[in-house]
């Protein structure tokens, strides 16, 4: 399970997550964000990009109440941002809360910086071969391994300064004595977790959260002592380990030195290494700008200031300090800690669709051509290829592709619209869109003095065929007779079902003389042909049609459905098969002939 886990229901599915994370250890699938341990590097640059709190480090901050609550000796040790993110108050003030909180001691990790940074100085001394990547960082460290790993090898063999301080105090300390890291640096608790020297990582707002749990009420002012207490000069390390000399002896100009920060640049350093085309002896690598600017600082104050609180400090602690003192002269004293660490590939295996299997799933996210591919990057991945083959290996979907998820919802739109007017067995629209058109065509013909027709039409003795045949074979009727009228008319005029087997049809523009000849080659049309059913057997039917036009003493459209519904009537009244006009219209012979 990753050390980074997502909170059910709170994921906006706003997809920054992905967007942001270097190596694409997020799965997105029914909706679900899951975040993929054996690919991620936990540079956390996800649980910054994540607004709305989704995403979770795991539950180290119960495990440490447990600690202290169990009455084990537990020590805080604190990465040296801890000022920056408690700022404004003071080492001493952070110390006795610390004190209060039950904590048996507290270290910050000078000792543990100056070790590792004194390691690296022999390292670079006794290796001829280039060149050598800084390993303080375990992002960094884990990016390399699973995703790099030819270049394991390449990467200094030294434990970070979290894991030589934890070191140095359980000795310190001795018995079974349980150490508390608190740090912005989220890769430090999978890096903790690989190993038995730190009981629990937490960040500084998981470290806050801790002090004000175990003495809930503390606030106002806080009366510390702040007496002199010897203090530690560095002289090997800089805050994170890297060795001073190595950065002083180098400026950043210094080919021998290569400085990379961020997570940009390292696809293409690693492929510039794998071509030997760098020279640098040294190379030190950061997934962030350093933990003064790590995912989980927590703080308000800008990074300039952050350095600033951070330095100040030091130089404070070593102005009110009883004593200075060196790594050098406490050496003697200190047990002996191991600082040595190896690295090994550990390649994240990422099965790639061939060119087949590619332009399949990309023709599934209607992108056919390249043109279709418009690499919008609102899924999360840079390019809809990328996002295809995530798709490939099960980590994605095409719901996360907006354009793509726009076109379908437009689809659905229209097919819900086409649904609300549209009758669902013929295909022809239904009796609420007749009614509404057939008034827009009315008030149109009255506005403009034009004509307008309508017919109503109803199958003969289609009761019969449902008793006799099925009302399957009912329903097989009712489509092919919607589908003639269909392709019998013009495009202007409107067909719909009016209800049950009958009917109906706007002729616009229409006047009486013409609509008899649409009804009779309707008519005469459906006479012809047979209606062949699921069981093969044929069927003949007949259509009755009742016709009417509009006329100045029509005061509604429901005048001019009455005239024509009486006109049906009489049809079908006179022996079924035949067109009738409403009385009071002009004729053309319209009975059967």
């Amino acid at each position: 399970m990753s050390i980074l886990t997502v909170k059910d229901g709170r994921c906006a599915e706003c997809y920054s997550c992905i967007r942001v994370c270097p190596v694409k250890a997020i799965k997105m699938a029914a909706g679900r964000i899951e975040i993929l341990d054996e690919r991620c590097v936990y540079c956390g640059r996800c649980f910054v990009a994540c607004t709305k709190g989704s995403i979770s480090l795991g539950d180290d901050l119960d495990r440490a109440l447990g600690l202290l609550s169990s009455g084990r000796k537990t020590v805080a040790v604190l990465a040296p941002e801890y000022l920056a993110s408690f700022y404004p108050i003071n080492t001493a003030q952070v110390l006795f809360l610390i004190e209060r909180a039950g904590f048996y001691g507290c270290e910050d990790t000078i000792l543990g910086e100056e070790m590792v940074a004194r390691h690296y100085l022999r390292y670079f001394a006794g290796r001829a071969e280039t060149p050598v990547i800084r390993s303080t960082c375990p992002a960094a460290t884990s990016w390399i391994e699973k995703y790099y790993p030819a270049l394991a090898g390449a990467l200094a063999p030294v434990a970070t300064p979290m894991v030589a301080q934890a070191r140095l105090v359980k000795k310190l300390y001795g018995g079974e004595v349980a150490v508390v890291y608190a740090t912005p640096c989220i890769a430090a608790k999978h890096e903790a977790k690989q190993g038995d020297e730190v009981d629990a990582v937490l960040t500084f707002d998981d470290f806050k959260e801790l002090l004000r749990i175990r003495f809930l009420q503390t606030r106002g002012d806080l009366a510390v002592k702040d007496e002199p207490k010897p203090a530690i000069r560095r002289r090997y390390s800089v805050p994170g380990g890297f060795p001073r000399p190595t950065i002083a002896q180098h400026s950043m100009l210094d080919p021998a030195l290569m400085v990379v920060r961020g997570v940009s640049d390292l696809k293409g350093l690693a492929a510039a290494i794998e071509r030997d085309e760098v020279g640098a002896k040294f190379i030190d690598i950061l997934t962030c700008n350093g933990c003064i600017d790590g995912p989980a600082i927590d703080t308000d104050i800008g990074i300039h200031l952050r350095k600033q609180v951070t330095e100040r400090a030091y130089k404070e602690g070593l102005v009110k300090a009883s004593r200075q003192l060196t790594f050098d002269q406490l050496e003697p004293y200190l047990p002996k800690i191991e600082t040595h660490k190896s690295f090994t590939g550990k390649q994240v295996d990422l099965p790639m669709p061939d060119d087949e299997a590619l332009k399949r799933i990309l023709a599934e996210g209607e992108k056919h051509i390249p043109r279709d591919e418009l690499d919008c990057g609102a899924c999360g991945y840079d390019t809809c290829r990328e996002e295809a083959v995530a798709i490939y290996q099960g980590i994605a979907d095409w719901s996360m592709c907006f354009p793509f998820q726009r076109k379908v919802y437009m689809r659905i739109i229209k097919q819900l619209r086409e649904t609300a007017v549209t009758d669902g067995l013929t295909g022809v629209a239904n009796h609420k869109s007749f009614i509404e058109r057939l008034g827009v065509e009315f008030n149109r013909a009255q506005r403009y003095g034009s004509e307008l027709s309508l017919m109503m039409v109803d199958i003969d003795t289609f009761k019969s065929i449902n008793d006799t045949h099925g009302h399957l074979a009912g329903d097989e009727t009712l489509k092919t007779i919607a589908k003639t009228i269909k392709d019998n008319i013009r495009q202007s005029d409107f067909a719909a079902r009016f209800g049950g087997d009958e009917f109906a049809l706007i002729l616009p523009e229409t006047d009486v003389v013409k609509a008899q000849r649409v009804g009779e080659k309707l008519r005469r049309r459906v006479e012809a042909m047979s209606i062949r059913l699921a069981d093969d057997t044929a069927i003949k039917v007949s259509l009755s049609i009742g016709l009417s036009s509009i006329n100045e003493k029509m005061q509604d459209p429901l005048s001019l459905v009455k005239r024509a519904d009486e006109a049906l009537y009489d049809a079908k009244k006179a022996g079924r098969n035949r067109m009738v006009v409403a009385v009071d219209e002009p004729v053309e012979q319209a009975e059967k002939g």
